[in-house]
């Protein structure tokens, strides 16, 4: 029998907010994006198996972990 899986990491734009960046100390529009790793049989996605969320700084490309309460409270 023969199986065919890997994984796929995807990055989806969650929104968009202006701040003051940890690296650059700019103050610059930042990124907030979520990436997903999923497990994939046969081409077909089955299990989310790592979320992570990102704020990245469009000024530097400086790149920071953000949890999932800090995202609902930038999005506001």
């Amino acid at each position: 029998m023969f199986f065919l899986f890997g994984l796929t990491t995807r990055e989806h734009l969650q929104f968009t907010h202006s701040a003051t960046c940890r690296y650059c100390h700019q103050h610059a529009p930042q990124q907030v994006i979520q990436r997903k790793t999923k497990l994939s049989v046969f081409f077909i996605p089955l299990l989310t198996l790592k979320k992570t969320r990102l704020q990245v700084c469009t000024n530097c490309g400086g790149a920071s972990r953000i949890s999932g309460s800090e995202q609902r409270a930038l999005a506001y």
